[in-house]
């Protein structure tokens, strides 16, 4: 099991955090359930809650 602060390096050479990498998915993974539900209430009408 790895630890949240555990580094490692992407194929850009770059280096990132466990948890920043959790935070980054969390944060795209948020921003396209928006434009989903924005789409959605484009077809149907129905506001979201």
């Amino acid at each position: 099991m790895r630890a949240l602060d555990d580094a490692f390096e992407d194929n850009g050479g770059g280096t990132w955090s466990i948890r920043a990498l959790l935070l980054h998915m969390i944060e795209e993974y948020s921003r396209h359930l928006g434009h989903a539900d924005l789409l959605r209430e484009r077809i149907d009408g129905r506001l979201g809650e």
